[in-house]
C-alpha cells in the first residue's frame, strides 16, 4: 500500500497539473516495479541511505521509504528539491 505524508501532499499541491499527472502515474508503478530490478530501469529507483528515489520525468523525483512492505511518499519536486530534503531530514 502506498501512503502519502502530509509533506509529499504540501509538495505535490505546489505543482502544475500535467507534473503531477506524471508523478501519480509513475508511484502507480512503484508498487509493481519495486523490487523487481529489470523493472527499476524504467522509472530509475535509486537508494539514498533507508530513503529511495524514484524518477518521475527528467526533472521530478519522488522521495519515499519503504516499511514492512508498504511505501510512504515523502516528497517530490526537482532533484535540487529533494536533495535539500535529505541534507535537513537525513
Amino acid at each position: 500500500m502506498t501512503f502519502q505524508q502530509p509533506s509529499f501532499q504540501r509538495a505535490w499541491k505546489k505543482l502544475p497539473p500535467a507534473a503531477q499527472t506524471t508523478v501519480t502515474a509513475a508511484v502507480g508503478r512503484l508498487e509493481t516495479s519495486f523490487g523487481r530490478p529489470h523493472l527499476h530501469a524504467g522509472i530509475g529507483l535509486r537508494p539514498f541511505g533507508r530513503y529511495f528515489e524514484l524518477r518521475a520525468s527528467l526533472g521530478l523525483r519522488v522521495l519515499f521509504l519503504v516499511d514492512g512492505g508498504d511505501f510512504f511518499l515523502i516528497t517530490v519536486g526537482p532533484h535540487d528539491h529533494v536533495r535539500a530534503y535529505l541534507k535537513n531530514n537525513g
